[in-house]
Parts: C-alpha cells; sequence; structure tokens
C-alpha cells in the first residue's frame, strides 16, 4: 500500500505559530472594533446630557408667558412695551391695576343695534355657516338657493330659529359656533334674506 500523503497548508513550525497568533487576534481586533462602534452611538437614556436638569427644563419650558403690567397714565390702554422697568411681580395689587385699565377701555360695540346684528350674523355665517351653506354639504340649503330653502320657508321663523339654535339633521348646534342666540338669529336672517 501506498501512503497518500496530502499537501498541508502549514508546512513549517513558524507557519503553525503564526496562524495560531491570527486566530486569536483577528476576533479580538473585531471585538474591540465592535465595542468603539457600539460605544460611539447617541445615547439618550440616564446617565447621558439628555436627561439633565438644564435639559429637561428646557424641553419643559412654556412657550409664552404672561405678564401683567401697570397701565400707563396717559392713556387706558395696557402698556405693551416690554421694558424691565415696566415689568411688576404678578400681585393682588397688580392685578387690580390691570382689571381697571381694562374696564377703562372702551367697550366694543355690541350687536344691539338692527345694523350691527346684521353685520355680526354676516360675520357669523361668513366664519361658520358657509361651510355647510355654501357648498350645500350634508343636505344644507346653500345661500341663495329659493327652491333648497322653500320648504324650510314653509314653517314659522321660530321654527327655523330653534333648528339652528339647537341643530337639526346633520347641523351642529349654533353651526357649530359658540355665538350668542342673537347672532346666530341675524345669521340665519342673513341667509333668510339672500332668497326672498
Amino acid at each position: 500500500m501506498s501512503e497518500n500523503h496530502h499537501d498541508a497548508l502549514i508546512k513549517t513550525p513558524r507557519q503553525l505559530i503564526v496562524v495560531v497568533i491570527a486566530s486569536f487576534l483577528i476576533p479580538v481586533v473585531g471585538i474591540l472594533l465592535l465595542i468603539e462602534y457600539v460605544d460611539n452611538t447617541y445615547r439618550a437614556g440616564t446617565g447621558t446630557d439628555a436627561m439633565s436638569p438644564a435639559s429637561i427644563a428646557q424641553r419643559i419650558a412654556p412657550i409664552a408667558q404672561l405678564e401683567i403690567r401697570e397701565a400707563a397714565a396717559a392713556t387706558p390702554a395696557l402698556n405693551t412695551a416690554a421694558t424691565p422697568e415696566n415689568a411688576l411681580p404678578t400681585t393682588q395689587t397688580t392685578a387690580s391695576a390691570a382689571l381697571a385699565a381694562l374696564s377703562a377701555l372702551p367697550t366694543p360695540a355690541t350687536a344691539d343695534s338692527g345694523a350691527d346684528l346684521a353685520q355680526a350674523g354676516k360675520a357669523l355665517y361668513s366664519q361658520f355657516c358657509v361651510a355647510c351653506h355654501g357648498t350645500g354639504v350634508m343636505d344644507a340649503p346653500k345661500l341663495g338657493d329659493k327652491t333648497a330653502w322653500a320648504p324650510r320657508l314653509k314653517e314659522s321663523i321660530e321654527t327655523i330659529y330653534n333648528y339652528a339654535l339647537h341643530g337639526k339633521g346633520n347641523m351642529l348646534p349654533k353651526g357649530g359656533s359658540n355665538a350668542p342666540d342673537a347672532e346666530v338669529k341675524a345669521a340665519v336672517d342673513y341667509m333668510i334674506k339672500a332668497v326672498k
């Protein structure tokens, strides 16, 4: 029988030593590189700057702040200049002064007169009612559409007001607004006037 010798890759003891050292060093270098990679990633948990008191205070700081300032003596309006001299701590005295200044301001025109009420009704229609009554969405009668309004106008005006104030079908009470009843009625009058 003849012996069959295979050609071995490692032929000398020196090659054996190099292979043993390389088989040890290559995994160690790979592990060290992996540790370096993991260690350099962003951390946001405990023990990082993301959880420092300064970072937390910055994240939860309010977007805006209310400052009540003393009213200017020459004008009843509130002083809106943002100077440190005018800024006062919000105490009971300061709040009372601010309320006194607000009460001295001229009150906006109320919708008691006919012209003002009509304007308020038109404005309410333009802001809320037009979403449905301008396009006819959800079977809402369109502004100026006499055919769509005809069956509704057969009912009394108080019934129509009631529908506008308390809702009917798909319509929300007051058209989804929080306007006073008088303005809602004025908006109804505005829409009815457009079909007469």
